[in-house]
């Protein structure tokens, strides 16, 4: 199962996801819930850097996949904090208000106040 995990402040904004874990809602090539979850989060993580000229704080298990950590940094502008919670916003939303939403045996989702 893949976990998503948004991390939010006292103020309901975002500053870091974690997914783990793989879907295994198909074969090999085939699973339409870890496509979507990695063009989501994918897209995500290049549009931070294509829109707002920010680079997160990124880890990641190459080897093995199943491993994605985004941090925002503290030194973002007023304008590329705005970018960045739209973009983690679109993709909360897109992650468990669609792919959660309708394959809830693959995916858990969740938001929690660090």
């Amino acid at each position: 199962m893949i976990k998503a995990i948004f991390k939010t402040d006292d103020k309901d904004q975002f500053i870091s996801l974690q997914v783990t874990g793989h879907a295994f809602a198909g074969e090999y090539g085939q699973d339409i819930v870890c496509a979507g979850v990695s063009a989501v989060v994918l897209s995500t993580v290049n549009n931070l850097t294509r829109m707002g000229n920010i680079e997160p704080i990124i880890e990641a298990d190459e080897e093995n996949g199943g491993y994605l950590y985004i941090e925002l940094t503290n030194d973002l502008s007023i304008e590329q904090k705005s970018i960045a919670q739209t973009l983690f916003m679109s993709c909360y939303l897109a992650m468990s208000a669609d792919i959660e939403a309708n394959y809830s045996d693959f995916i858990r989702v969740s938001k929690i106040t660090k």
